[in-house]
């Protein structure tokens, strides 16, 4: 009686291994990155689709073979859920657990890459709607004759101060880093 109770409890658990652990193992991390690029939380159903549109389709970001991991760790839950699948097999979830280690590591980098783009669009935005203003005050001149003008007519004067003047050059100098490759997050 023990004994059949022990067989019965493994396959359970590797079962439970599957459902809870690798399936939102993956599940969570994927509906994080959605939102960090910006999107509402999509919903577990909704989640492979919009991994597939955004991070291969739309960005190109992300390769088919991290999606195909995905839908086989979410296709699998699915039978698992409609109980379709009673037992797995160690030798599939040891496949299993290779793809989704695999498949988070391949998330991290992706994250590191949604960071940067996000830290270019914020440094881009802020250079753009500084000069903006800038072209307003002092006219349409190159960035060179605006920071001039700003430096002689506003900050000499006292307008501004030269802390000011500061902040505009390290703006302009960390826009010039992020597009040679050398983001600096400080900055």
């Amino acid at each position: 009686s023990m004994g059949d109770k022990t067989v019965k409890r493994a396959k359970a658990t590797l079962l439970d291994i599957l459902v809870h652990d690798i399936y939102w193992g993956v599940m969570t991390p994927s509906q994080a990155l959605l939102m960090l690029y910006g999107l509402p939380p999509p919903t577990p159903k909704q989640t492979v689709s919009e991994m597939k549109r955004v991070f291969l389709d739309k960005e190109k970001m992300l390769e088919k073979k991290y999606l195909a991991i995905l839908e086989k760790i979410v296709g699998i839950y699915k039978d698992f859920e409609h109980e379709k699948i009673k037992e797995i097999k160690g030798a599939e979830l040891d496949s299993l657990l290779q793809g989704t280690e695999e498949y988070l590591e391949r998330l991290k980098e992706l994250r590191m890459q949604i960071e940067k783009r996000g830290q270019e669009k914020t440094i881009e935005q802020i250079h753009k709607d500084v000069f903006s203003l800038l072209e307003a005050m002092l006219g349409k001149k190159s960035q060179a004759q605006i920071v001039s003008e700003f430096e002689n007519n506003l900050v000499k004067k006292g307008k501004f101060t030269h802390q000011h003047l500061r902040i505009l050059k390290d703006l302009i100098s960390s826009k010039a880093e992020f597009k040679k490759g050398k983001p600096s997050p400080h900055k």
